[in-house]
């Protein structure tokens, strides 16, 4: 086995299952309190105590009372979901990495507030430097500007808002250079040109700009020029949406895939652009952006007169794990920049899966043999995975050249809630959406200045956010490097578990007798998700039995509040296909297999079943002769052919 392919590292990564590293984390802990007390005694000793051996035997009641309701927290905090096991399958939740869990504790004691320096000198510097590591994971160069949020949701909202000002930037900067008596710096009259700027060459009007007000007025430029863009009628920020885009006659649309998450439409409505302006752009079989569809979609709107604020490239959709070909979404980008057509901000949703890409850094590591050891009827043996290879790492390798990137550590970065993240190629965009809070900070004096300034709170759409949550992110991605040899490893086993649970479920029925149900996959993973539905092993049975049927198998491998943890032996999430979102056309292959018209899709929708195979301990379980997997497969199996029973 070659060291980027072996698993065996990864067991002292985490806490283990059963706690196995359970001893000596307990000893990092206490360190870890013991050193933050022993920095308390250490400021200032002369000071003396406050809390007297008198004062403190006198709140003993509150101590008493302290520790039972601790025991009682205890208590049922034990009726949560197992999230550590390989028995839990269901959400995008699994173990977090040892160093995050350190990381996290240690500057949760010290409850530093990572808006600004002055509330937290330390994490700050370690959020910048996380998401340097994150930025530099996706291919970002040292111009970029990325930092932590709290969560993806907050990301793609803010990469949005920032899409937003660039769209309009050339149109700021014709009228600011005119009011500034600096001529139209051969920028076109027409506004649907301006409008069809790339980002690149939007922000490099404004840079221009900037270096000429300074070449002009020297230490005066800076207030010229914030009071020129202030007064700007082409200021979205401070004019409105509606305001501008009645200005210039045309209005924008964001388009995203069928696949996109739903807060998307929360950003329409926060953006002011309402949900209307949401275009979606098909998919293909297996969920994956069709770049046809989106040519076809861009050319319509222009036809229109509208303009697009940006494209969105789904990198891990949150129902299916699949990965949009941002490597095609960019090639379009650049054919329609050369044939004079408008471009585009391209932001790529990694929220899920923007660390799929540590499996392609420095080069692609491959996902190994396309079989895997199975254990079925009591017999192992090997049966064939169908691993997505190529397609998705051509798309991966290409992140870097979108104009922002979401990720979420806190999903597949294996780090505790909350812990999202922005990154933008360039550092340009910074003074773009720069708040005015002087109580946090002094305005930097000039453009070069503010795209160097380690500040953060007065660039983002967040207030007060965690540093907790910093000091997690980067003690965890500085022990385990975002890499084919460090994290690429345990993204690469996710993948494969996978594809053994998808081949698994389709082939069960031809390597065990009596089975009289069959699982229809929705397609071949595309990361570490697999959804399906059982049917009958005859078809005939209309959709709503098959849904009614299907909720009954995710009843029993889920758990109601109240219900114990412990009578629950495996668990599956659950999602549903409508018409809403994905067309029929989409979805006519599966519908085929199983065995329901698109009238009944239309009418019903799909009560799918779903796993996330983000736990880390497959492979090792199965080295000890556990084959959880195979086990899982088995029991969805025996809970299908109980469901389907009263149709038969």
């Amino acid at each position: 086995m070659s060291d980027m392919h072996d698993t065996r590292s990864i067991a002292g990564w985490f806490a283990g299952p059963k706690g196995e590293n359970a001893e000596w984390f307990s000893r990092v802990i206490a360190r870890v309190v013991d050193d933050y007390y022993a920095w308390r005694r250490n400021y200032f000793p002369e000071d003396g105590v406050t809390v007297d051996s008198a004062l403190r035997r006198a709140n003993e009641p509150f101590r008493d009372a302290f520790e039972d309701r601790l025991i009682e927290l205890l208590a049922r905090l034990k009726g949560d979901f197992p999230f550590q096991s390989p028995r839990y399958a269901a959400h995008m939740l699994s173990e977090q990495s040892l160093p995050a869990i350190a990381g996290y504790f240690a500057a949760m004691l010290y409850n530093p507030n990572n808006v600004s320096s002055e509330a937290a000198p330390v994490t700050v510097r370690l959020e910048l430097e996380a998401a340097s590591m994150l930025a530099a994971m996706v291919g970002y160069g040292p111009g970029h500007w990325s930092h932590l949020t709290s969560g993806g949701t907050v990301a793609n909202i803010e990469a949005l808002w920032v899409a937003r000002s660039v769209k309009y930037l050339p149109l700021l900067v014709r009228e600011v250079r005119a009011a500034l008596g600096l001529g139209d710096g051969g920028m076109s009259a027409d506004p649907r040109v301006l409008l069809g700027l790339s980002p690149r060459n939007a922000l490099e009007a404004y840079a221009s700009l900037a270096a000429e007000a300074t070449a002009r007025y020297a230490h005066e430029a800076g207030a010229k020029l914030a009071r020129a863009v202030g007064e700007a009628t082409h200021n979205v920020g401070e004019r409105g949406l509606a305001s501008l885009c009645a200005a210039i006659g045309s209005d924008p649309v964001l388009l995203v895939p069928e696949s996109h998450h739903y807060c998307f439409e929360k950003a329409m409505d926060v953006l002011g652009m309402g949900r209307r302006s949401l275009v979606c752009v098909g998919v293909d079989e297996t969920f994956r952006m069709r770049v046809d569809d989106l040519a076809a979609r861009l050319d319509e709107i222009d036809a229109r007169g509208r303009h697009v604020l940006a494209v969105v490239a789904v990198v891990g959709s949150t129902e299916e794990g699949a990965v949009d070909p941002v490597d095609k979404i960019v090639a379009l980008r650049e054919e329609r920049e050369r044939s004079g057509k408008a471009s585009f901000w391209l932001h790529a949703d990694g929220a899920y899966g923007g660390y799929l890409r540590t499996v392609t850094i420095p080069a692609r590591c491959g996902l190994g043999s396309p079989v895997s050891r199975v254990r079925v009827g009591g017999v192992e043996l090997e049966i064939p995975l169908r691993l997505p290879e190529h397609a998705e790492c051509s798309a991966l390798e290409r992140l870097g050249e979108c104009d922002s990137v979401t990720i979420d550590p806190h999903k597949l970065g294996y780090v505790p809630y909350p812990a999202g993240a922005i990154c933008f190629r360039s550092n340009l965009v910074k003074p773009l959406v720069r708040q005015v809070a002087p109580y946090l900070e002094e305005a930097p004096e000039d453009l070069d200045a503010e795209r160097a300034s380690d500040r953060v709170g007065v660039y983002i759409l967040e207030g007060s956010k965690p540093g907790a949550a910093a000091a997690a992110v980067w003690l965890s991605h500085s022990l385990i490097p975002l890499d084919t040899h460090g994290h690429g490893r345990l993204i690469r086993e996710t993948i494969r578990n996978a594809c053994e649970l998808h081949s698994l479920l389709e082939r069960l029925p031809t390597m065990v007798d009596g089975l009289s149900t069959r699982c229809v996959p929705l397609c071949a993973p595309g990361s570490n998700i697999v959804c399906f539905a059982f049917r009958p092993e005859m078809q005939g049975t209309d959709l709503a039995a098959i849904n009614k049927a299907n909720r009954t198998i995710y009843e029993r491998f889920s758990m109601d509040p109240g219900e114990r943890v412990y009578d629950q032996s495996f668990f599956v999430s659950r999602t549903t296909l409508s018409a809403h979102q994905y067309a029929p056309a989409t979805v006519k292959g599966f519908l085929s297999r199983l065995g329901v018209s698109n009238e009944e899709y239309v009418r019903e929708g799909i009560f799918l079943l779903r796993s996330v195979l983000m736990n880390p301990w497959y492979d090792q379980a199965k080295q000890r002769g556990r084959f959880f997997l195979s086990e899982l497969a088995q029991s969805l199996y025996n809970a299908a052919d109980e469901a389907f029973t009263p149709s038969r």
